[in-house]
């Protein structure tokens, strides 16, 4: 742990030094070098921590000084010309200069020292202004003596600034069958103004006139009738911007009527819709895997699909847009309502059966997570989401029996994503080698440049380094054998993430088809009447800096299924994984 020499908050805030009656007087010394970001952080957040365990409830007056002399100590390393450059692109590192300031607001304010403390809350807010905040210094009985100081109800209002600025006009409307206009309107301008300033992807899109689809979407609107209509229509401005990461939904109240499925997968394969799986017994009675579906509500599939599925698709490819409209989104409609399915079998008889959309009592899903022992000593493992430490922890359960196999298969061709960090765990099993951290990018558009005349600058603020490589935590066990990842469409988000570390380990082989190429932060926002929304905010490159978003992330070996295969219970890409495994 670093030892600052001390000089009290007093340089930075009160023209004093030092603040706490009887610190010694600061001596001119050397300043050590400034180490990494991440390191000066976890350094200041240290002290953070343990001056709270000796300035709880029952500390005294002495162990109060103590405790704020080590706080002005760790502001002065903090407010140093070097480590204040490190916190420009550390944000870790920047807040703790807010959260510092915070702390010594506490125990100056335990000491009596009221103007000291409405100093160090002032300060604190030049860092950033926290929506919560208010609420928080409010119920903070250390601050028990400030209220009522006019400087203290100051800081107050202004913590309220951060907690209304972004919520949006209409965002506290709740549910009702019919919105107010005013609403309508405030929703629509809420999603298409974050848009305008924080959508990520915006040349993924060269031809939309972001301008005019406010126009056009405007009297829509105003006109529809209820709140089901309202966002009939508004989850249809989303896919205008081409990226899964970023979509509007509707309120709980409504998600029954657009959103329910009858117990079934559908893909599309070689063109041809087919059955690829029936979660229900009582439904495989009239639905089997290896159907194909050639017509909905008598409309002909590939019609019905384009028609009725694929205005509501927020997709960053091809291959994404195929799988949201044939598998995920293709039979999805009002729970009221059954579906009207047509059927070939392998034989090409046709049959049509009404499918209700809910209402089964006998939904047995596949397991998330899935490991079998394969001839020829390899080991696969169906890793379909990364949402929750289950995954990591389903891997390890894993573990024992992968390490006596010769090859490892790791199937994440129907993971949806979830957290980035869960499969760096993951991989952390297969190499005991740094993980290399992909370049991303934020939009930082300034207004100070555009009030000097640079308006429509779009500035791209970098993330992390593409030369950077994250540490990983150290393992009692490494798998060395040979590592096959089966990838496909359905392959997106925090799953591609996962696929981008393996290939930057250039720990194996990817087989199978391009990802979904589509990953990023989104940003959520309510609406009116309890919708949803989100908006992609962050550019995601491969290690090398190649793009993928908009693309995929093409396999090393490609290898794609077949109608004939799939009826036959036959797993191409597996079989193809396994052939380069040496295993078949």
């Amino acid at each position: 742990m670093l030892r600052f020499t001390a000089c009290g908050l007093a340089l930075f805030l009160l023209g004093a030094c030092p603040v706490i009656a009887g610190a010694a007087d600061p001596k001119p010394a050397a300043l050590p070098a400034a180490p990494a970001a991440w390191t000066s952080a976890e350094q200041i957040q240290t002290i953070r921590n343990e001056v709270g365990k000796t300035t709880g409830k029952e500390a005294g007056a002495d162990a109060l000084r103590q405790g704020a002399l080590r706080l002005e100590e760790a502001l002065v390393y903090l407010d140093r010309p070097d480590v204040r450059e490190l916190g420009t692109g550390s944000p870790y590192l920047y807040f703790r200069g807010h959260d510092v300031r915070y702390d010594l607001a506490r125990l100056y304010a335990r000491l009596g020292m009221k103007a000291q403390a409405i100093a160090a809350l002032d300060a604190a807010q030049r860092y950033v202004w926290m929506p919560d905040m208010a609420a928080r210094l409010a119920k903070d009985e250390a601050f028990a003596g400030l209220r009522g100081e006019p400087g203290f109800e100051q800081v107050l209002r202004r913590s309220d600034i951060a907690g209304r600025l972004w919520k949006g006009p209409a965002a506290d409307v709740p549910y009702r069958d019919k919105l107010g206009v005013e609403e309508r309107i405030a929703g629509l301008t809420q999603f298409w103004s974050e848009a305008r300033a924080s959508f990520a992807y915006f040349d993924h899109v060269p031809e939309l006139d972001w301008d005019r689809v406010y126009l056009d979407y405007l009297p829509k609107v105003m006109a529809a009738e209820s709140t089901r209509d309202y966002y009939q229509v508004l989850m249809q401005l989303a896919p205008l911007l081409r990226d899964g990461h970023t979509n509007i939904y509707p309120p709980k109240e409504l998600a029954p009527g657009f959103f329910t499925r009858p117990p079934l997968a559908t893909v599309l394969v070689e063109d041809r819709v087919l059955v690829e799986r029936v979660d229900s017994a009582a439904l495989r009675a009239k639905v089997a895997a290896g159907d194909e579906i050639v017509a909905i509500d008598g409309m002909p599939v590939h019609r019905y699909a384009e028609e009725r599925v694929a205005p509501y698709v927020s997709a960053s490819t091809g291959q994404d847009r195929k799988v949201r409209t044939y598998s995920y989104q293709l039979l999805a409609g009002d729970a009221a309502r059954p579906v009207a399915l047509t059927l070939r079998d392998a034989a090409g008889r046709e049959r049509t059966v009404e499918v209700a959309r809910g209402g089964y009592g006998d939904v047995k899903k596949p397991a998330p997570f899935a490991l079998r022992m394969l001839p020829g000593g390899i080991a696969y493992f169906a890793l379909d989401h990364l949402e929750s430490k289950a995954a990591v922890s389903a891997f390890e359960q894993a573990l024992p029996e992968i390490m006596k196999a010769k090859a490892l298969v790791i199937d994440v061709r129907a993971n949806g994503g979830g957290s980035t960090g869960f499969g760096w765990d993951i991989l952390c099993y297969l190499s005991s080698t740094p993980i290399p951290n992909a370049p991303q990018y934020v939009r930082a558009d300034d207004p100070y440049l555009r009030a000097q005349g640079g308006a429509g600058v779009v500035i791209w603020k970098p993330l992390t380094s593409s030369t950077s490589r994250a540490a990983v935590p150290a393992r009692p066990q490494v798998f060395g054998g040979k590592v096959a990842v089966l990838t496909g469409p359905r392959t997106f988000s925090a799953a591609e993430d996962f696929v981008l570390a393996f290939n930057g380990l250039k720990r194996g082989v990817t087989v199978g088809e391009s990802t979904a190429g589509s990953t990023g932060q989104p940003l959520f926002m309510q609406l009116p009447g309890g919708g949803m929304a989100r908006i992609c905010v962050k550019r995601d490159l491969a290690p090398d800096g190649r793009d993928f978003v908009g693309t995929g992330i093409a396999p090393d070996v490609p290898a794609s299924q077949t109608v004939q295969a799939a009826r036959a219970g036959r797993d191409l890409v597996l079989e193809r994984a396994l052939a380069a495994l040496g295993g078949g």
